[in-house]
């Protein structure tokens, strides 16, 4: 495929501000359970690891054990809160991250069934200096006393979710090895044994529902559908089981079978068995309908998206493509620089994409077009308030430099730069380092990006014929490509001739 050339930033995104996550990989460490946020990182600092106390063998991602334990320790803590002190977006405070992390550690013993009194609080009168020394007594009184009854891992990382409790934020988190192995499995497209399916918990039931039915999947071609509430799983109720232990149940080997008893609206209880496959969804998928209107919709800004967006519109401009429709609904993130792959294509080499700012730390960064290749054609973009992070960045800019219509709802509005350090154990902390703006300098975070025309309607019916918001997008490109026709015989070319400034020249 086709690799273009620019600075950037690699970014990451914790998914879904919809709820629901990959195959059913909604994690239950309070990870995924959260609305989405961009994630962002120089490269050097995505390929950093965390030191830990102990040494460990640095295990290659394809081959990393979700459960096995790598001897991850406190140090874990001092070597985060040294991070959070030197980038986080706000200062910091000691006491409260020392403090939190005692009380993760507390939480954990409790859920163990453990005497959590053996975990001793952090005193008031205990200076600062001292406080990282009795955090680390904690964390060894409780080891030595629990010995063969916690894991002292599971404990070092429960200490690490207390402490980024503490700061407020609930796009900063710690994930373990197997939250994060599951994180890099959904943004690479998958490659895992699975039945092809995206979980929620409902938030008011408690009970465990099929989101999302990957096309030709094994759940698909089971018979299996979207709102389909999981009662069993091989038998076994899953009333009160949590996401990550309902998803790891229904992920196994390759060709082994699963059989879901679900309850259907209407129909009532149907049992399916369903033959594992190694799973793996194009984030693209496009089509071109009548009257030279190309359609691509974008499903996650994962790794490989820019080059299949870039296929995908390749093939559409060869086949009579004269407008292009890019469906971002239900779309709750991704890399930032894939953004900057779907914008590079359709604005002037140079053109702003993105900035990204934290006056605390000084901050200031523009991310730009390549231009390379750049398709001159109308531009509609389809949006819903489950759009979010790098779908943001791209619709934000997209209107910007473009003057592309947005048409559907309010977006999410998650404009939260994070960086991601990954471990050698296989996990990761991820915190909020700074927020991004539109080209003309747009803070949208917590307000979202305002269509330039609304159409509301239920997500589910996105695809079928009474997808109005799509009707409507049909409409308004099919006008905007008679206005360039009759431009271009007029004379007049490009789509919007007036460039935003950079917002970055006046801080």
């Amino acid at each position: 495929m086709k690799k273009r050339f620019y600075v950037l930033m690699t970014a990451f995104v914790i998914l879904s501000a919809g709820g629901g996550f990959w195959i059913g990989q909604k994690l239950d460490t309070k990870t995924l359970q959260k609305p989405a946020a961009v994630t962002a990182e120089s490269p050097a600092e995505k390929i950093k690891d965390i030191n830990i106390s102990k040494p460990v063998e640095i295990a290659s991602r394809e081959n990393i054990d979700a459960n096995a334990v790598f001897g991850v320790d406190i140090m874990l803590a001092d070597k985060c809160i040294a991070m959070l002190r030197e980038d986080f977006i706000r200062e910091v405070d000691l006491r409260k991250l020392c403090s939190g992390a005692v009380k993760g550690m507390k939480d954990y013993a409790k859920e163990k069934h453990l005497d959590d009194g053996v975990i001793k609080p952090i005193g008031k009168s205990v200076p600062d200096t001292k406080l990282l020394e009795e955090l680390h007594k904690s964390y060894y009184d409780a080891c030595a006393v629990f010995k063969d009854k916690a894991d002292e891992s599971e404990l070092a990382y429960a200490a690490l979710t207390g402490l980024m409790d503490t700061l407020g934020d609930p796009y900063s988190v710690a994930l373990p090895p197997a939250s994060y192995k599951i994180l890099n499995e959904f943004i690479h497209g998958g490659n895992y044994g699975g039945i092809g399916v995206y979980l929620e918990k409902n938030k008011k039931t408690g009970r465990i529902t099929l989101l999302n039915i990957i096309k030709g999947g094994p759940a698909a071609k089971a018979g299996l559908k979207s709102g389909d509430v999981i009662i069993k799983i091989n038998g076994e109720p899953v009333s009160k089981t949590a996401l990550d232990m309902a998803s790891h149940k229904i992920r196994g080997k390759n060709g082994t079978r699963v059989t879901l008893l679900v309850d259907r609206a209407n129909e009532g209880l149907k049992e399916f068995s369903v033959v594992r496959e190694i799973i793996h969804e194009d984030s693209v998928e496009s089509s071109l309908k009548p009257g030279g209107i190309g359609y691509i919709r974008i499903s996650v800004f994962g790794e490989d998206t820019g080059d299949e967006f870039s296929d995908a519109l390749d093939e559409l401009v060869a086949n009579g493509a004269k407008g292009i429709i890019i469906d971002i609904r239900d779309n709750s993130g991704g890399f930032i620089s894939s953004a900057i792959d779907v914008c590079s294509r359709l604005t002037d080499g140079g053109s702003l994409i993105v900035s990204v700012v934290n006056p605390r730390t000084g901050r200031n960064e523009v991310y730009r077009s390549s231009g390379i290749d750049k398709t001159d054609m109308p531009v509609v973009i389809l949006a819903n308030r489950n759009s979010a992070s790098a779908s943001e960045i791209t619709a934000g800019a997209l209107r910007d430099i473009n003057s592309s219509m947005i048409i559907g709802e309010q977006t999410y509005g998650k404009a939260a730069v994070q960086s991601i350090r990954e471990m050698r154990d296989g996990g990761a902390v991820k915190f909020t380092v700074a927020k991004y703006l539109t080209p003309k300098g747009t803070d949208i975070d917590k307000t979202g990006i305002t269509p330039d025309i609304t159409v509301k309607m239920d997500p589910k019916l996105a695809g079928t014929p009474d997808d109005i918001q799509m009707q409507r997008a049909v409409k308004e490109l099919k006008n905007l490509i008679v206005k360039k026709d009759e431009n271009r015989k007029s004379g007049i070319t490009g789509l919007n001739e007036e460039k935003p400034v950079d917002p970055l020249n006046d801080l």
